[in-house]
């Protein structure tokens, strides 16, 4: 099936099968670049074809209101001449955005076009699309000291990663294409109003300092965003808004969830989510976000451990070394003294 750019608004119909809303399948399905063509395909053979679509890139629009930003479907097809392009542009380690603490099962990531298997301790770095598999988790910190975590069969790329720990300034991007998640705001969102932003299909999300949960859900079910006690019991805010046009919806209580389904149509009034349906929704990434938290905390630890006898030992060479000098020069005063005595 072949559409033209100028219909970036996906039909239901044969493409996806009678069971299944298209708009569900193209943010489960595998994107890619040919020449100007994007190609849009699933494992079971289902494919679209947008022929010159980057020529001109736009946003892929669902009849049932599940938006695709153009900058992201071109991070998810990938640059056009993936491997040669990929190796002329390998990532420095220190320029990485994070590293995995923790991963289950099968995770990659698409690395300026190339797809590697990503296992704790790995770095990630601003453009990589992070996916998990079936019955996989994986859990992110970033250098600012965020928090992510994605269960099974999830989709995020890293639009933005920049911080300067030197003087707390920094952007943190990242698009949830799919799957429950869940986030630890770190020092970015503490910079200024918005530095954190988390967009879903059908939703943007600006973080100021506080633990998140949510799900970027198929089309047709409802997207859901809950707003969580820090560990410590802060809580900060969010501000949800779309493509309505209303004003975006602040959420300061703890559990209070916005449920979405479209992002052309008002946004509902807030729910109130208490413990047992918050565990109930998210209970696999909080734990997966827990133990990222701790696994990140402990090398930390490490590395402070590490720096401190670094610095202790230094201390101690420096000190030995200059008791062996004053010694030397003692010494030698000494014998020169005994040569003159001598001598008179």
């Amino acid at each position: 099936m072949k559409l033209d750019t100028s219909n970036t608004i996906f039909p239901f119909g044969d493409t996806a099968g009678s069971a299944d809303h298209l708009g569900g399948w193209i943010l489960r399905a595998d994107f890619a670049r040919e020449g100007e063509k994007l190609l849009v395909s699933d494992a079971d053979g289902r494919s679209i074809e947008l022929d010159g679509y980057f020529a001109a890139p736009r946003d892929l629009v669902t009849d049932s209101g599940a938006v695709m930003r153009a900058d992201l479907v071109e991070r998810l097809a990938g640059f056009p001449a993936a491997g040669q392009y990929a190796q002329a542009t390998i990532p420095a380690a220190e320029d990485a955005a994070g590293r995995i603490e923790t991963a289950l099962g099968t995770v990659t990531a698409r690395a300026d076009g190339t797809q590697v298997t990503l296992e704790a301790g790995d770095p990630i770095f601003e453009g990589d699309v992070l996916q998990t598999a079936a019955e996989s988790s994986v859990g992110v910190a970033f250098a600012d000291g965020t928090i992510l975590s994605l269960d099974a069969d999830a989709r995020v790329t890293i639009d933005e990663f920049v911080y300067d720990p030197s003087v707390g300034a920094g952007a943190l991007s990242v698009n949830l294409v799919q799957g429950v998640f869940s986030f630890v705001s770190g020092e970015i969102a503490k910079v200024a109003p918005d530095a954190m932003t988390v967009y879903t299909p059908v939703a943007t999300v600006g973080i100021r300092g506080t633990t998140v949960a949510g799900r970027a859900a198929a089309e047709g079910q409802q997207n859901s965003i809950s707003l969580l006690p820090d560990a410590d019991g802060n809580v900060g805010q969010i501000a949800v808004g779309n493509q309505s046009g209303g004003p975006p919806i602040i959420l300061s209580q703890p559990g209070a969830t916005l449920n979405v389904s479209s992002a052309f149509t008002a946004l509902p009034p807030p729910v109130q989510l208490n413990l047992a349906q918050i565990q109930q929704q998210y209970g696999g990434t909080l734990q997966t976000l827990t133990t990222t938290s701790t696994a990140h905390q402990a090398r930390q630890a490490e590395q402070g451990s590490q720096e401190g006898e670094g610095e202790a030992q230094g201390e101690g060479e420096g000190e030995a070394q200059g008791e062996g000098e004053g010694e030397g020069e003692g010494e030698g005063e000494g014998q020169e003294g005994e040569g003159e005595a001598a001598q008179g």
